[in-house]
């Protein structure tokens, strides 16, 4: 992907079509109240989308969950968050980490050089347990897009490691 296609227009996730296409993936834990899931009412406005959707069981990394967030202004999605975590238990903000995709940008002059790289705003959170690390991101843009990198791991029960 060129850096020219970095900047394409994104468009909000079609949950339906998500449902769809990955329902194979989805799992209800008892343990997660259905009003935190894509089960119970998910947080969608014209400005926002906040949802969970919970994953079957992953032979290394348990019991795990996509989380998605994505901002809107003007039809677009204008900053995205997409966080592949172990769900259950409960961890904390860091230990539950995955991987994730995120648009934030981090480019300002005091920004330390290890933070900066040739994707930015795009970049990935790469190492399990370790959000501060992160590195490019040339091809995760889209819900659908983090969908299918996980998919790969829960149909093959891979463990995931960068």
């Amino acid at each position: 992907m060129s850096s020219s296609e970095l900047k394409r227009v994104l468009l909000p996730a079609n949950i339906p079509e998500i449902l769809g296409k990955y329902e194979n993936l989805l799992y209800s834990y008892p343990q997660v109240a259905p009003k935190d899931s894509i089960y119970g009412n998910y947080k969608r406005t014209n400005n926002k989308l906040s949802v969970l959707f919970p994953l079957k069981e992953h032979p290394v990394h348990r019991k795990t969950g996509l989380h998605a967030t994505e901002k809107y202004k003007d039809g677009l999605v204008i900053e995205y968050h997409y966080q592949w975590k172990i769900i259950i238990p409960k961890m904390g903000k860091l230990y539950p980490h995955i991987s994730a995709w995120e648009n934030e940008p981090h480019d300002a002059p005091w920004t330390p050089e290890k933070f900066k790289i040739k994707t930015e705003p795009h970049h990935h959170h790469h190492v399990p347990g370790d959000r501060e690390q992160r590195k490019e991101n040339w091809d995760i843009l889209t819900l659908d897009d983090a969908f299918g990198f996980v998919a790969h791991y829960i149909h093959s029960g891979e463990e995931y490691k960068p």
